[in-house]
């Protein structure tokens, strides 16, 4: 009897690990998808403008900013998916364990640039779903 209730325990701690773990990429989704919507809908609306150049360079130069900041602060990425056995063996544990934290820590604290890198590549793909490969398809199928 003491052992189901043991089990039964660890399950509910698990399981409300789970469930916090599930409403935080829950908000996380929900926060990603406005930035997109407002950043397209903005885009949209000066598109109209006779100020659209220069808002389209602004964007070009925003998303390049942000997409180079955030590789740039993340390293290139080069510590993504390093192991302990991976680092130099001259290396004391707590550098190792530090190396591979200092990566992790880059990429959660990077997480709102990544965001905006997502509104603006959408944006972007978007504009060019609609100037070529639309255009591109209705010619295909009118011939």
């Amino acid at each position: 009897m003491a052992k189901r209730k043991l089990k039964n325990r660890v399950a509910d701690q698990d399981n409300s690990a789970d469930k916090q773990t599930a409403k935080t990429n829950t908000a996380r989704l929900t926060v990603t998808a406005v930035v997109t919507l407002a950043v397209f809908f903005i885009y949209r609306l000066l598109m109209n403008t006779p100020y659209f150049h220069i808002v389209f360079i602004a964007y070009l130069v925003l998303a390049t900013a942000v997409i180079l900041g955030y590789v740039i602060y993340n390293r290139g990425f080069s510590r993504r998916g390093i192991t302990v056995e991976m680092l130099p063996h001259d290396w004391s544990e707590d550098k190792k364990r530090e190396f591979i934290e200092d990566g992790e820590r880059r990429i959660k604290r990077s997480r709102p640039l990544l965001i905006m890198v997502i509104a603006f590549v959408f944006t972007f793909a978007i504009d060019i779903i609609e100037l070529y490969t639309i255009p591109l398809i209705t010619e295909l199928l009118t011939k």
